[in-house]
């Protein structure tokens, strides 16, 4: 790389100016050897360089993609994409419930390990899963409605002007097995076509144009998107540690990546130290928390969209 030229471009970030998307990518000695990692370098505003990126299979229809970046604020980050092929036979999506039980009152928390090991079983393995709706960590008061195997536990959201990035819309897979994303105003009219289903906070791509950018604040997150064909794209980004990720991401940023990834819709799920991702280990038969979460443990979390295989 040449070194004038790339500190001339830190310098310039620092000064509030951006260097091209052209320059960036062209000025880097590393080249993305992923579909995703070439797609977000050639196609995301957000993304200045990639350091590193790795794609390997989880299961027919669901792939694991870990990326090292730099964004255009000259942050680096971690930041991990799942890829669900809801068109692959025997995969599907679906809402995990702390211990797999259906209540409808009393809610419980649990970690997304002990969710997976829970609900796991021959023709129903868990390859993936990440944390999904806001809720209150005091009171377990879950913000929006769930649905679980068809089972409505919970039809309401629950709304506070203290919380005003919650409890806004909610993210579904319907009974013919789409993916869809909607504002919590249009609940109540689809609540019978859905088969699993929580409630989700800012949507962050609305039918492909960028939303969600009035919300500045920049923190680890949740976000799930999904593209016109049903390919759902589940993604978690580290951040609070600035020796491993910085900050995390905006929703403008979030957005960014899903629309790069050619999703239509996305939407932002609890975040800080309930973002976090458990995957399946491709080579050996135990669950691992992939990231790394800000709290620098497991959370344990009320509830979580996991991504399910119908293997042995």
């Amino acid at each position: 790389m040449n070194l004038l030229k790339y500190s001339l471009c830190v310098l310039l970030l620092a000064a509030g100016w951006s260097c091209t998307k052209e320059y960036e990518i062209e000025d880097t000695d590393y080249r993305p050897v992923t579909e995703i990692g070439r797609r977000l370098a050639s196609d995301c505003p957000a993304v200045a360089r990639i350091y590193a990126d790795t794609t390997f299979l989880l299961g027919l229809g669901v792939e694991q993609t870990d990326l090292h970046l730099q964004k255009m604020n000259g942050e680096v980050m971690r930041v991990y994409l799942t890829r669900v092929d809801l068109n692959q036979p025997g995969v599907s999506l679906e809402v995990g419930m702390p211990y797999d039980a259906d209540v409808t009152s009393n809610f419980q928390k649990q970690t997304l390990s002990g969710i997976a090991s829970y609900c796991d079983r021959p023709g129903h393995r868990i390859a993936a899963l990440v944390n999904a709706d806001f809720w209150d960590i005091s009171t377990l008061e879950i913000r929006g409605p769930i649905h679980h195997n068809g089972k409505i536990l919970k039809d309401t959201f629950i709304y506070t002007d203290r919380l005003p990035q919650q409890a806004l819309s909610f993210f579904a897979v319907t009974n013919d097995g789409k993916a869809l994303i909607r504002d919590s105003v249009e609940y109540r009219s689809l609540a019978p076509t859905l088969k699993e289903a929580t409630g989700s906070g800012v949507i962050v791509l609305r039918n492909g144009v960028l939303s969600g950018q009035n919300y500045e604040g920049t923190d680890p997150r949740t976000v799930i998107g999904y593209t016109e064909q049903n390919v759902v794209y589940m993604m978690v980004v580290d951040g609070r540690q600035q020796l491993w990720s910085y900050y995390g991401m905006t929703y403008e940023e979030l957005g960014q990546f899903m629309q790069s990834l050619g999703c239509r819709w996305a939407v932002n799920f609890d975040g800080g130290g309930s973002s976090q991702l458990v995957i399946r280990h491709p080579n050996a038969d135990l669950f691992e928390v992939h990231n790394r979460p800000s709290d620098g443990s497991e959370r344990a979390v009320v509830n979580a969209w996991m991504a399910v295989v119908d293997e042995p």
